[in-house]
């Protein structure tokens, strides 16, 4: 039975599955913040945002966009680092995460364009772009 005594930890928190989804930590909240950034970047350079997070089972894009010529979707992948040594590490089951979300959502949005999947790279307080590759898996 739980204690009723409201400064002890178990009823201040209840264990729900959800508490964690709800109050971010401040890593997530820096990821926010990064993807805030790289989307605000997007924008200004013309693009459209289509999905945020968007979901497939278990494959999520960070965010997808409409390149400014209207032919073109941009899955884009999002990373803050703390330091900013080389570019993130980025591998081959993660870009395959990415392709399938991308392509599911294309799938269940019935768009026939053509795909792009870039890394964006954010740093600092407030979170800025420090860099976005295009098509930015070079060796994979």
């Amino acid at each position: 039975m739980p204690h009723s005594d409201p400064f002890y930890p178990s009823a201040a928190v209840p264990a729900n599955p959800l508490v964690r989804a709800l109050a971010p930590s401040a890593r997530r909240s820096r990821g926010l913040e990064a993807e805030d950034a790289a989307l605000s970047h997007y924008t200004a350079l013309g693009y459209t945002l289509l999905a945020r997070n968007w979901r497939h089972h278990h494959f999520e894009v960070d965010l997808i966009l409409a390149a400014p010529d209207g032919g073109t979707f941009v899955a884009a992948e999002v990373k803050f680092q703390s330091r900013l040594t080389d570019f993130a590490p980025w591998n081959r089951p993660q870009l395959q995460r990415i392709q399938r979300a991308a392509a599911a959502f294309g799938r269940s949005h019935r768009h026939r364009v053509s795909w792009r999947i870039d890394l964006v790279r954010c740093h600092g307080s407030p979170a800025c772009v420090v860099e976005v590759r295009e098509n930015g898996w070079p060796g994979i």
